[in-house]
């Protein structure tokens, strides 16, 4: 499984492409990264990247939740796939992104990557807010989530 942390910038070339930063591809390593699935994420307006082998596993389990005899859960089942696409990634890390995907981040020239474990968030420069925090609140909630030395929350 590959894992990415950190935060890179690029930018679109005239044909609407991206390639993947080099840490990126690094992190996939040994894997033969072909495709990609690409999802709108509707809670922060941007897309995720993910590798099939992640993605696979992660509808596995929201499906193990789903009662398939459950109407509201077939249609919630439905919209949830429409939020994806799976993409081919070229042999230098180069991808193409469907331009409904792009016009729903606001991705236009430039854009931010971050690492975020096994998938890629991928904004919009300028479009999304990068997460403010001081250090002291970052360690509190570090404390509240995990009882990391702080107080329990």
């Amino acid at each position: 499984m590959a894992i990415f942390v950190g935060k890179h910038s690029a930018k679109v070339d005239d044909k609407g492409r991206l390639v993947l930063p080099a840490a990126f591809k690094k992190a996939v390593g040994e894997m033969k990264l072909e495709f990609v699935i690409v999802e709108k994420n509707r809670l922060n307006n941007c897309l995720d990247i993910h590798t099939e082998e992640t993605w696979t596993e992660n509808v596995k389990s929201f499906k193990k939740k789903l009662n398939p005899l459950n109407p509201l859960h077939d249609r919630l089942l439905q919209v949830y796939f429409q939020n994806f696409t799976r993409i081919a990634v070229a042999a230098n890390g180069r991808i193409n992104i469907p331009s409904d995907f792009m016009e729903f981040a606001k991705l236009e020239k430039e854009v931010r990557f971050v690492g975020m474990y096994t998938s890629i968030r991928l904004s919009a420069v300028g479009e999304t807010k990068e997460p403010e925090m001081s250090n002291e609140e970052y360690l509190s909630l570090l404390g509240m989530i995990g009882n990391i030395g702080g107080d329990e929350g």
